[in-house]
């Protein structure tokens, strides 16, 4: 725009601009208002739900604590619905699981774990309840499915576990020498930590005379 414009012909020019762009401008800006107004919204409502999912949880737990097994259901009912994508809602299954052990419902149990591992988005908490699983398996004894179910688990952090729960397995199926392999390396992984367990070393111990026990009675056979 020139300098020399007079005040008018400057005026008639800005005119004749926002006749031809004003639209455009107007629904540009009307736009950006939209999405900042969105995503504000979009904020307070995440902070509402998570506050809300905060609450339950902890309602859960402190009637979980109190053993009020109707209350826990619930609100881990409450956590599922209406928080499914959150690890509020994993929690909720996983603790609904323990309920149904107590129950000696392990179908139940089993089938709440499995939401977890299929859904979650931790890896921690997938991990856990295929450790879970396998040990509901194992009071089902089906201890094939327990073993695969244990096999499946890639995280190394929970060898100590997985070892000592196959070591059970094991020792349930009368495969002793197999048993007592896996608590020795259970072991071997805890000491890597720098702990000790007595408990492990004590189960490590009653396989080792339940095998020499084992090999006496079948050399006393092939003797006869």
């Amino acid at each position: 725009m020139s300098v020399y414009m007079t005040e008018q012909e400057q005026l008639e020019t800005i005119k004749k601009w926002w006749q031809r762009n004003g639209n455009i401008i107007t629904v540009i800006l009307s736009i950006i208002l939209l999405c900042v107004a969105g995503f504000r919204y979009s904020n307070w409502h995440h902070q509402k739900m998570a506050q809300q999912s905060s609450i339950t949880y902890e309602n859960m737990m402190v009637a979980f604590s109190n053993q009020n097994i109707k209350e826990v259901r619930s609100y881990a009912n409450e956590l599922i619905q209406s928080h499914s994508k959150s690890v509020y809602a994993d929690v909720a299954h996983m603790t609904l699981a323990k309920i149904y052990v107590t129950k000696e419902n392990l179908d139940k149990a089993q089938s709440e774990l499995q939401t977890v591992v299929d859904n979650s988005s931790m890896s921690s908490l997938k991990q856990i309840s295929k450790i879970r699983i396998a040990r509901i398996l194992a009071a089902k004894k089906s201890y094939s499915d327990a073993l695969n179910e244990l096999a499946s688990i890639d995280d190394k952090a929970y060898l100590p576990v997985i070892n000592e729960l196959k070591g059970d397995i094991y020792g349930a199926t009368g495969k002793y020498q197999e048993a007592i392999a896996a608590y020795r390396l259970a072991i071997d992984e805890v000491k890597t930590n720098g702990m000790g367990n007595l408990f492990l070393e004590m189960k490590t111990n009653e396989l080792a005379t339940k095998s020499q026990s084992q090999n006496t009675n079948d050399k006393k056979i092939q003797t006869a």
